[in-house]
């Protein structure tokens, strides 16, 4: 037996598979240099691509506000803001006219490590520090996107006169590729702006790894542009959250050197589909509810035969993560999701379009009597459901993916 090791809200948990069963860990095995990190944003910020120098946006008792995706891994996400803080004020920016607001619009709460781990870095204690989440009422109308979506984001960012965006670029199942633009949206804005953005998935286009002539990406970036991003920095990061290089400037423009910089460090290439594949979302950062954890599915649903089975890794923490997976669980028209949607109902459909060919087990926090209305099973522990899973099968050849919305499977 080889125990296969995943990411399960802020541990790991193992899968027990037969040698003789396990086709393929499909996980990119990528190898990064060394790299010094606070040294590379600073080089980042001083030689920044498509935007003025920091230096030359500063002006006099001009208040700042850096927005920070609050999906990013708590360790890079601090390190950032700290340089970021550190530039400014060797600028003579007082720090209590920075003000950082972490964009947390698809949470209940704030995301305790990564609000911990700022509190905690030196040179941050002073800043003042907001925490947006999907209750946040403080917000300001920027206007319309070309693709109909009323943005409405944090007043306390709004208001600044100097404004920086901070995120990670990686896989995105929705965006193609998410980056300092998701600092904005979904990060900082309102409910209502994210669900209207997010309907964009029923025009089709989207795919991991793919930004051209993608709604969803369409819309993340024009909400940031009329939020009036005026500095954005990138980490690029591979799918483990491993740090590959920073990028600062312009939204766009760091954006593209960071996802030149990816390469293909977030792809593995898979030979044949198997009978079973486990699959986890890839820890806390997205498997906190529901909604998150289901787009680990579809990589795991490219892989697998008609009528085989998916373990599905995902902790949910808080719960299904938008109202459409209890007002719509009843709906089995796939087209109703589109006529019918609310927040959340993209990744409803996409679970009903998955357990039509496949067989689903959950192994979660949620109960029984919440998973079982969207067509899956409920499982406690990854062992149980494995087992359940290869019960009554012939075949049993099984893929394990360990980061399975942040990993894209070529074939």
């Amino acid at each position: 037996m080889v125990d296969c090791w995943l990411p399960y809200g802020e541990t790991e948990v193992y899968v027990s598979v037969d040698m003789d069963n396990l086709i393929e860990i499909l996980e990119p095995r990528t190898e990064h240099e060394p790299r010094q990190l606070a040294e590379e944003i600073a080089r980042a910020l001083d030689e920044p691509s498509g935007a003025a120098t920091v230096n030359e946006q500063v002006k006099p008792d001009c208040r700042i506000a850096i927005a920070v995706d609050g999906s990013m891994t708590p360790s890079l996400a601090s390190q950032a803001l700290s340089s970021i803080v550190k530039h400014l004020v060797e600028l003579i920016v007082p720090r209590d006219r920075i003000t950082i607001v972490v964009g947390n619009g698809e949470r209940e709460s704030e995301t305790t490590r990564l609000i911990r781990a700022i509190r905690e870095t030196d040179g941050l204690s002073q800043v003042r520090l907001v925490n947006h989440t999907k209750a946040s009422s403080h917000l300001g109308d920027v206007g319309k996107t070309g693709g109909g979506t009323t943005v409405e984001v944090n007043r306390d960012y709004l208001d600044a006169t100097l404004k920086i965006a901070v995120g990670e670029t990686r896989l995105d199942s929705l965006s193609g590729f998410t980056g300092a633009q998701s600092a904005i949206l979904p990060g900082i804005a309102s409910l209502q702006t994210i669900q209207e953005a997010r309907r964009q998935y029923f025009k089709g286009g989207f795919t991991p790894g793919v930004i051209e002539l993608n709604p969803v990406k369409e819309e993340t970036v024009a909400a940031a542009k009329l939020a009036g991003v005026d500095y954005a920095l990138n980490l690029a990061v591979d799918p483990g959250g491993s740090y590959i290089g920073a990028f600062a400037g312009g939204l766009e423009e760091s954006w593209g050197k960071a996802v030149t910089q990816l390469g293909g460090s977030y792809e593995v290439k898979a030979e044949g589909h198997s009978d079973v594949t486990v699959v986890s979302a890839g820890g806390d950062r997205f498997d906190y509810n529901l909604y998150k954890t289901a787009w680990a599915l579809e990589t795991a649903a490219g892989v697998t035969k008609k009528n085989g089975s998916i373990v599905l890794l995902g902790e949910c923490g808080d719960g299904l993560g938008a109202d459409s997976f209890t007002n719509l669980a009843r709906v089995m028209d796939l087209q109703e999701f589109e006529r019918r949607y609310t927040y959340g109902a993209d990744g409803l459909h996409l679970i009903r379009k998955v357990t039509r060919n496949n067989r689903v087990i959950l192994v979660s926090a949620l109960p029984q009597y919440l998973v079982e209305p969207l067509g899956m099973e409920a499982a406690r522990t990854t062992n149980e459901a494995y087992k359940r899973a290869l019960s009554g099968r012939r075949g049993k050849g099984t893929y394990v993916i360990p980061h399975g919305c942040t990993t894209k499977i070529l074939q």
